[in-house]
């Protein structure tokens, strides 16, 4: 008989994490059969937002610092790829203590959006307010804000965080 414990720890999280973002996805489009699309886009975004308010309870558990943004874009970017899994990959283009420019140039959301032929503004519209909501609670001090987005055409997402 076969047991959890025979499946490797790494196999169990591919499958969990696509798991979970599949089926945000299949809410998404259970969203869009029942409600118009300016519904869809809020209850998207203030779900996603309630995902990124806990992003700090996350990184406090795990001993993440986040004091300043070179620490809160750490601690953001490894909480988001514990929740996105393997397949989320970020690059650090630019940083200093109060300023920090990232591109991911992998995201699992979009390309599960992709996959299942979704509007592209569902991710864009999710990443944003769990981004914005995650950086503040890390440090109300600092804020992100987005400049190119995958979802939208470009060939990578790259966002800012900085004092507000």
């Amino acid at each position: 008989m076969v047991s959890i414990e025979d499946i490797p720890m790494k196999v169990r999280w591919d499958i969990a994490t696509r798991s979970s973002t599949d089926m945000r996805q299949g809410y998404a489009r259970a969203f869009q059969n029942i409600l118009n699309e300016r519904m869809v886009e809020d209850v998207v975004e203030a779900i996603w937002a309630q995902g990124g308010r806990q992003v700090k309870d996350v990184a406090d558990s795990l001993g993440l610092p986040h004091g300043n943004a070179q620490q809160v874009n750490d601690a953001l970017g490894i909480v988001s790829g514990i929740i996105l899994g393997p397949g989320f990959k970020i690059e650090t283009v630019e940083s200093d203590k109060n300023r920090v420019v990232d591109r991911v140039t992998s995201c699992p959301v979009f390309k599960s959006s992709k996959k299942q032929n979704l509007p592209a503004s569902g991710p864009c519209i999710a990443c944003k307010a769990f981004n914005k909501y995650a950086v503040e609670s890390l440090n109300p001090n600092y804020t992100q804000h987005t400049t190119k987005r995958m979802c939208m055409g470009d060939e990578y997402c790259e966002s800012i965080i900085e004092e507000k």
